[in-house]
């Protein structure tokens, strides 16, 4: 059987940091996540991460980390209310469902839950018996560094 040492060790390292550090556990206890009906999020269509992210700006300290985040649209500009959001560990809806967040009334969707993206994980949008899916595995959870950048915005109907 053949380790991969310099995996282990950056996933060695990555837990204890993540255990070690003083707000896990308080972040854990208050876990903050997008629910359908809320409209106290923002900034609908841009990159969450860009300000909810670990470097601990303002937004961090009122609001919350988001290790995932995204907007999810219909038609176009319009907002998608009524979406789920399942993180899959394999294409295709295959192995461990990961996380399942909905999109709030601005088309919002977050979670500041600790979430190990580092083996990759696969996106299912689902409005009704509608469904779209990433095939392609993903590391990181800000969909709009991506989505409305240099791939299109999440949409569905």
């Amino acid at each position: 059987m053949k380790i991969n040492y310099l995996k282990t060790f950056v996933l060695l390292g990555l837990s204890l940091f993540v255990f070690s550090c003083s707000h896990y556990d308080e972040v854990q206890a208050n876990l903050k996540e997008s629910k359908s009906g809320d409209d106290e999020s923002h900034n609908a269509g841009r990159n969450c991460g860009s300000c909810h992210n670990v470097n601990g700006s303002e937004a961090v300290r009122e609001a919350g980390w988001w290790t995932i985040s995204g907007t999810v649209f219909s038609n176009g500009s319009s907002l998608q209310t009524k979406a789920t959001i399942e993180i899959w560990e394999k294409p295709n809806k295959q192995g461990k469902l990961i996380k399942r967040l909905v999109s709030d009334d601005k088309g919002n969707f977050y979670t500041n839950q600790f979430i190990n993206l580092s083996n990759g994980a696969y996106p299912v949008i689902i409005v009704g018996l509608n469904s779209k899916q990433m095939n392609v595995a993903f590391t990181g959870g800000s969909c709009n560094s991506c989505h409305g950048v240099s791939r299109s915005t999440l949409e569905i109907n």
